[in-house]
């Protein structure tokens, strides 16, 4: 097995270059407000069938 110098082992690592993250656009407001009306309705039809149940002041139990 052969040694290698500190200064040789740097020369030979490659330089590693971050990635770049792909430029993402922000969700629209209609696609967010969608989604908070869909989670609201949702809930108040668990709640109405008995199958979401409130176990506290901001708990809730899926009684399934």
């Amino acid at each position: 097995m052969r040694k290698v110098t500190l200064e040789e082992w740097i020369e030979k690592t490659p330089k590693r270059r971050r990635k770049k993250l792909p430029k993402t656009r922000p969700t629209p407001d209609w696609k967010l407000s969608d989604s908070i009306k869909y989670i609201k309705r949702r809930d108040k039809y668990l709640r109405e069938e008995g199958i979401l149940v409130k176990i506290g002041d901001k708990k809730w139990r899926l009684k399934v």
